[in-house]
């Protein structure tokens, strides 16, 4: 059985993403600091008493939830509780099965993605990233932190990506979009767009933007006809799944290197 990895793991990336971008008098700078201070005894905490805890509004700590891309503080709860039942499952693997298991998929995902590379698909996505003015890379909680690597990584090579944590900022760039934007969204699930609950009438319009989905083949959501669908591997696991895409985000940037 493979090896998962912890919610709270995906959580606290996308925390530490808020402490290295916002100011530290901000509401959701003060928030994501107390949840990484106390997280082992948040389980069950009302919104109520964090809210008292961080000396802000219940509103406020709402606001934050919503900025992560969660429905609401509970569906925080939910990813806090399964972080607990997972630490448990997981200290039944031995050094040596942690061992096999690791280089074990890492190696399965090595061959997925060499044969995705061979996907049209792709080879048309680095064209658009060479050639296009507005680049956005995005992803929900456990691809957020992908999508920062993909845009540091085109930045060096002088490519300019917008990437936000804000979910509300990103539904916000999805929706103002046009034709001169390209977006590459990470999402291994393929439930970005289900996720946000978001009207996708934007790309109906005549001048839409390009958008690239970047997941796994064990995604069943159908998505909408204009979007490029990118399959990585074959199954959403932690393991192949945080691999995959930090090595698909390298080799994008690997190819665009001598632009």
């Amino acid at each position: 059985m493979p090896l998962e990895r912890p919610s709270m793991y995906w959580l606290r990336i996308a925390l530490f993403s808020i402490l290295d971008s916002e100011d530290s008098s901000s509401n959701n700078y003060i928030i994501a600091k107390f949840i990484l201070e106390n997280y082992n005894s948040l389980s069950g905490v009302s919104l109520t008493e964090i809210s008292r805890k961080c000396n802000l509004s219940k509103a406020a700590v709402s606001r934050f939830c919503k900025d992560l891309g969660l429905m609401d503080y509970i569906d925080l709860q939910m990813l806090i509780r399964a972080s607990g039942q997972d630490d448990l499952s997981s200290a039944a693997f031995t050094d040596t099965l942690q061992k096999e298991e690791f280089f074990g998929q890492l190696d399965l995902t090595l061959k997925s993605l060499k044969s995705a590379a061979d996907n049209p698909v792709v080879e048309e996505l680095i064209a658009d990233l060479k050639k296009s003015r507005s680049v956005s890379a995005f992803g929900h909680l456990q691809a957020s932190h992908i999508a920062y690597i993909l845009g540091n990584n085109l930045g060096m090579n002088d490519i300019f990506c917008f990437c936000t944590q804000s979910w509300t900022e990103q539904i916000q760039k999805l929706q103002e979009a046009g034709p001169d934007d390209l977006f590459v969204i990470f999402s291994a699930s393929g439930e970005y767009f289900k996720r946000m609950d978001m009207n996708m009438h934007f790309l109906d319009k005549e001048k839409a933007p390009t958008i690239y989905m970047v997941t796994f083949a064990d995604s069943k959501v159908q998505l909408h006809r204009k979007i490029k669908k990118i399959i990585i591997g074959g199954h959403n696991q932690w393991l192949q799944a945080n691999a995959a895409m930090n090595m698909f985000a390298n080799y994008l940037s690997y190819r665009l290197r001598a632009v």
